[in-house]
């Protein structure tokens, strides 16, 4: 089991009580207009949190349920927003539960994208407020939610597994950023084709991110399993040295 120092732990409990509190807030302010739209959402949102690519070079998985918690944010109050979020990420984490470790990766897990989620809300009615088309308004919200979860996963990383910040959050950008901005795109366009009451349209183009998902996950198996190979190669050269003393250090 992976021991975290002091000030991991202080962060990450920070970020599961921040999430949790902007959680409850969001439900305190709960407000449902369209229950068919709300179930309809909910449930894309969490088939589309099962679809899950492991991200190589980092300790870390990306889920295609970008759009989805995009399109929520812009079609649904804060409170079904944010509710949507947390049990997506929890939906996404569940696989994995196996131990007291996984169950607070869950956590941290769910309170940062709920976190991610807020920021974008919050990006989104300051960009509407400010009278922006509907989709530079969903632009905002897509670069604060990037921004958001970033940031969250390579301060975890620093802290937890002792990778540079920059560098781990430059790593997961350039893995990423195509994602989410083929994700804002696809939001922006099912969102314009709602308002015009066109949903034949909307959820047409809605198997587009499983085939991205497809797509990711084809792209991402070489170097994935090259990643075995790589560590296996490093434990030979050390043991190439003292022997005994390097191989005893490889298994501690």
């Amino acid at each position: 089991m992976q021991k975290f120092s002091l000030i991991t732990k202080i962060f990450i409990a920070a970020v599961i009580v921040t999430g949790t509190a902007v959680l409850v807030n969001g439900l305190r302010h709960w407000n449902t207009n369209r229950p068919l739209e709300l179930a309809a959402l909910l449930i894309m949102t969490l088939i589309a949190s099962l679809l899950k690519v492991k991200l190589p070079g980092i300790n870390g998985s990306m889920s295609v349920n970008v759009p989805f918690l995009l399109i929520v944010a812009v079609r649904l109050s804060p409170g079904e927003t944010l509710a949507i979020a947390a049990l997506a990420s929890l939906v996404q984490s569940i696989p994995a539960l196996k131990n007291r470790e996984t169950f607070v990766q869950a956590l941290f897990s769910s309170a940062a994208i709920t976190n991610s989620v807020a920021a974008a809300l919050l990006a989104f009615q300051l960009a509407s407020r400010q009278s922006l088309l509907g989709p530079l308004a969903i632009t905002a919200a897509g670069a604060a939610f990037f921004f958001a979860n970033t940031v969250q996963i390579a301060a975890v990383l620093w802290l937890a597994e002792g990778k540079n910040p920059f560098a781990a959050w430059l790593g997961m950008a350039r893995l990423s950023v195509p994602y989410y901005v083929l994700s804002t795109g696809v939001a922006a366009i099912v969102c314009a084709a709602v308002q015009f009451a066109l949903w034949g349209e909307a959820l047409a183009l809605l198997p587009i991110m499983y085939s991205i998902y497809s797509s990711y996950k084809v792209y991402f198996a070489a170097p994935a399993a090259a990643e075995p190979l790589r560590a296996n190669t490093a434990t030979m050269g050390a043991t190439t040295g003292p022997g005994v003393q390097s191989a005893s250090a490889t298994i501690h």
